[in-house]
């Protein structure tokens, strides 16, 4: 990145990951405790991130992080941080810089920190570099000079926030794995499945393929999963979008998580050309089921591999706009509703 290029958008995280778990709970009141629970707001530990901690009436409402900025681009980062305290009506905020170079961390802080201006009501600005972290809001000797040593998985609201369903992956790169495919040299066997599977289902009309891809998703969703048969499959199926639909409205937020395996272990088996529609539902179950990070990754393959693809746009509106997954309880109906009109399958849960 430099200082021509836009600042990438901030990825949003909204603090509403599912009916049975309630981040909103977990009593943060040190710097220490915002560094324990931010990888379980993220959904991955950060690693060369500026993130910001947004909360009103001391209830946490988003985390958004951004790659960390170079030198000269702090006052772009600043707008965007602002622009999110506007949209979401924000009155407190936490900035957060992890950094290998943590001098030069320090200084993206403070610029962020100066830009913002007195209107954003930051409450504390931390800075972690290593095992260390430093409190830059710290005006009374509070803080050693060489830092406070800290371990998050150690710290007591890791294991509570494990308790209560919450998971932070090691980084972000291993969710971009997750996504990224099969590796190139099992890609020409798996397309010879994928060929298999159009001679197969090729005569099925629309009622038919949709409730093949209902039964398949069902079988699908008990350990272990789909085989690399049964994946290329569900993803020859899911062409036919309104198909494809038909595995979206089957989730709810209880069995998101289900279905986020599924859909992933689908993903790494099949090959590009029929990956949009899997790793498009895979990004929507990680929404449905509250992990941000997730949906990140399935959009920027689908932006990278297929910028047409519509429901990728629906995917990057919903990470963009940070709608809460709490969303889909009004939206599943009509949208079973649709399915069911459209390809004839009933019972959609």
């Amino acid at each position: 990145m430099t200082v021509s290029r836009r600042q990438p958008p901030a990825e949003q995280h909204p603090s509403d990951p599912g009916p049975t778990t309630d981040p909103h709970r977990l009593r943060v009141r040190r710097p220490a405790d915002f560094l324990a629970v931010i990888p379980y707001l993220l959904g991955f530990h950060p690693a060369e991130s500026l993130v910001v901690v947004l909360s009103r009436r001391g209830r946490v409402l988003l985390t958004a992080r951004i790659d960390l900025p170079p030198p000269g681009e702090e006052t772009a980062v600043a707008a965007q941080v602002r622009q999110l305290r506007t949209q979401h009506e924000v009155d407190e905020l936490v900035l957060v810089g992890y950094g290998d170079d943590g001098p030069g961390t320090r200084r993206v802080l403070e610029r962020v920190r100066v830009a913002l201006g007195g209107e954003v009501g930051v409450r504390e600005v931390v800075l972690v570099s290593g095992a260390r972290w430093w409190s830059l809001s710290c005006r009374t000797g509070c803080c050693p000079p060489e830092g406070s040593v800290f371990d998050p998985d150690a710290h007591p609201l890791a294991a509570e926030a494990v308790y209560r369903g919450l998971v932070a992956g090691r980084s972000r790169s291993d969710l971009e794995a997750l996504v990224a495919g099969p590796a190139a040299d099992a890609v020409p066997r798996l397309r010879g499945l994928v060929a298999l599977a159009r001679q197969q289902v090729g005569g099925l009309g629309r009622p038919a393929a949709a409730q093949a891809l209902a039964d398949g998703v069902r079988a699908g969703l008990v350990p272990p999963g789909p085989d690399e048969t049964a994946a290329a499959r569900l993803a020859v199926l899911a062409l036919d979008l309104a198909v494809r639909d038909v595995g979206w409205a089957m989730v709810s937020r209880s069995t998101a998580e289900q279905h986020q395996r599924l859909w992933a272990q689908v993903v790494a088996a099949v090959p590009p050309e029929v990956a949009s529609a899997p790793l498009g539902l895979l990004g929507a179950e990680a929404w449905v089921g509250g992990n941000g990070a997730l949906l990140n990754c399935c959009v920027e393959r689908l932006e990278r591999d297929d910028p047409g693809y519509t429901l990728g746009h629906l995917l990057a509106d919903l990470s963009e706009r940070a709608l809460p997954p709490s969303l889909w309880d009004e939206l599943v109906g009509g949208l079973r509703a649709e399915v069911g009109a459209v390809t004839g399958v009933r019972g959609l849960h």
